[in-house]
């Protein structure tokens, strides 16, 4: 439908939403004539999620199935009034347990039936914080105290039994916890004193039509805390405002179109703004239809290999990928599956490649609609619309009510100036969608002019107000002045026939500052040398400073828990390497060893260790001298 024409989208959908689909930057803009204030969007998240309940209360909500190949034979469903009724009954739960609306509650749990009861509830009485169950133990109580948490829930029932083991550790690591709720299987009534409860029996004995607290929710209020940069070290913890993700929700659906009628397939975390957020709270607030692919998503190893069988299955019409999941995509076939019903595929938390873009085209005849966003602003603020001319390789145009900006810094924490269209700079965001900042962590975050938050991202803003993302500021390669965007040099590796994934980061050079290399994964069955793929390189990057010194073939990629690249561990790698070849240059690598360490926002540090009580350093320190990365170097008996 037109933007310029607004009409309700049914009479069961609450007034604040509407019909309108908006394909491009000069739709976004007129639907910005009506002011904010004047949506009346709900002032929080229990409220918005309660009228999704009502549209249809009969409806499926949720559907979950433990087994890809089976997927129909094992599902089980949960109804809209079911949901309501666990909401409330979970919220009640825990305000019996002390919880108020500044109080947090950490939620361990994959992605069943019982994590939406969990999330939503906590957020009806307090401030629930999604929690990575794969974080080291010492890592969530760290987490978990800096956000002084109340009560910790957990999954205990079979098939992960890792989690209810960190459940117990965070519970003997903080004894002051009012209660650890388990979800699923059995166990002790307590650990190390902290009260244990079944969560299916106490949620029992609890009112499933309201909110004992009687709560009056402020759209300022804190929802939840999510974590954020936590490749090393205690994660940041991002808050999100109520009005934050009420916002989101209300706008992304004006640059999707998706309504009650949708079916949207998830295969990513819960604990992670992409699962939460996007993908489940988003269309359960909209009154679609969620289906949980299995309690590990796309780790299951049932689901990619029958993601097509799935769709077919539950008649989904909405899936999102990350980009190495679509690379994997593509090397399984339909082999005569009806996905018909699919309309929607997107992909987000780094830029795709063009050549897996149109062979994903090519292999499916849908495009996929990419995106752009971060925790830091509730979730994408970029959307590719719905448009029937859809731009390879870009975010789309931004949400409504959301500022983007392209900008050249000064080098001092101040903007120099705004850069022209199709001119890269740092992109900076402002608006409703931006989260308040790291909590105990003020000054982590970077403004700029005060509310303009520095995402850290480098892109572009074309003619037509599209955003196209070209890196990470932090991920630039600077080779002897030159600078060198890995996203160019990784494009070109995708084009060769054998690679499924690549990745380009900088290893420390004594001479240039930095280098390119690659590491590459190749498709399955596929062979190929690190030789002949450097030849290929080569031959392909246009620019001769930006052609990887050297590659490294895995047999898979290291990769985040939403299937995001860790680069920071490439890196570590290419730091080894680099400095023990300096060692080897001068025949000293076999008597010392060398550990890298990933220090976050501090950088990269490395200790050289001298075996045997070798005090010749001064081969070692005229050999090191010129790398830029911070070194020690240690005799043994000294570490």
């Amino acid at each position: 439908m037109n933007a310029a024409n607004e009409q309700p989208m049914t009479t069961s959908m609450p007034k604040y939403w509407t019909s309108e689909v908006l394909l491009s930057q000069a739709d976004v803009t007129r639907f910005e004539r009506v002011p904010l204030a004047d949506r009346k969007l709900p002032a929080s998240t229990y409220e918005m999620l309660m009228d999704g309940c009502a549209i249809a209360p009969s409806k499926v909500a949720i559907h979950f199935f433990t087994d890809g190949a089976r997927p129909l034979e094992t599902a089980r469903h949960v109804t809209y009034a079911e949901l309501r009724e666990k909401i409330h009954q979970t919220a009640n739960l825990f305000g019996d347990l002390g919880v108020g609306k500044d109080d947090v509650v950490s939620v361990l749990m994959p992605a069943i039936p019982e994590s939406q009861f969990v999330l939503w509830g906590a957020q009806a009485a307090g401030i629930v914080n999604p929690a990575n169950w794969m974080l080291e133990p010492d890592n969530l109580i760290e987490m978990f105290r800096s956000a002084g948490t109340k009560v910790v829930v957990a999954f205990g029932g079979e098939g992960n039994t890792e989690i209810w083991a960190k459940a117990e550790a965070v519970a003997r690591g903080l004894p002051s916890l009012a209660a650890v709720v388990r979800v699923g299987g059995s166990g002790p009534t307590s650990v190390a004193g902290v009260p244990v409860i079944d969560f299916a029996e106490a949620v029992e004995r609890y009112p499933a039509d309201r909110l004992l607290s009687g709560r009056v929710f402020s759209p300022d209020d804190t929802a939840s805390l999510f974590h954020t940069g936590g490749t090393t070290g205690v994660p940041k913890l991002a808050r999100h405002l109520h009005r934050n993700q009420v916002f989101w929700v209300w706008a992304s659906k004006y640059l999707t179109g998706f309504d009650s009628t949708d079916v949207l397939l998830v295969g990513v975390p819960v604990f992670h703004v992409a699962g939460a957020v996007v993908s489940c709270y988003s269309p359960l607030a909209k009154g679609s239809t969620v289906v949980l692919m299995t309690s590990s998503g796309f780790r299951h190893p049932s689901v990619l290999p029958n993601i097509w069988r799935i769709v077919e299955a539950f008649r989904g019409n909405m899936l999102t990928f990350v980009p190495t999941l679509v690379n994997q995509v593509l090397s399984i076939p339909l082999n005569g599956a009806d996905i018909s019903s699919l309309t929607y595929v997107a992909s987000s938390t780094a830029p795709l490649s063009t050549t897996v873009a149109e062979a994903f085209h090519h292999m499916t005849g849908l495009r996929i609609r990419e995106s752009w966003g971060m925790t830091e602003t509730t979730a994408v603020t970029c959307i590719t619309p719905p448009a029937e001319r859809v731009k390879v390789g870009s975010s789309g145009v931004r949400m409504p009510y959301q500022q983007v900006r392209i900008v050249q810094p000064d080098g001092e924490g101040k903007i120099a100036r705004d850069c022209e269209p199709g001119e890269p700079g740092l992109v900076i965001v402002r608006g409703p969608l931006v989260f308040p900042g790291y909590l105990g962590q003020e000054q982590a975050a970077r403004w700029f002019d005060g509310d303009w938050f520095d995402t850290g991202d480098l892109g572009y803003l074309d003619a037509d107000g599209w955003l196209w993302i070209t890196g990470r500021a932090k991920d630039l390669i600077i080779r002897g002045g030159h600078n060198i965007d890995p996203r160019m040099v990784e494009e070109v590796l995708f084009g060769h026939p054998a690679i499924q994934d690549a990745a380009v980061v900088g290893a420390p050079d004594a001479h240039a500052g930095e280098i390119p290399v690659a590491y590459v994964v190749l498709k399955p069955g596929a062979t190929a040398s690190a030789e002949s793929i450097l030849q290929y390189a080569t031959a392909h990057v246009p620019e001769r400073a930006a052609i990887p010194k050297y590659c490294s073939v895995l047999p898979e990629m290291p990769k985040t828990s939403v299937g995001k690249i860790q680069k920071n561990l490439l890196r570590v790698d290419a730091i080894e390497r680099m400095f023990r070849a300096a060692l080897d240059s001068i025949g000293r690598s076999t008597h010392t060893l060398v550990q890298v360490s990933d220090r976050g926002s501090r950088g990269f540090f490395v200790e050289i260790r001298v075996r045997g009580g070798d005090a010749d350093d001064a081969a070692l320190t005229e050999v090191l001298r010129s790398f830029t990365v911070p070194y020690a170097i240690r005799h043994a008996e000294e570490v």
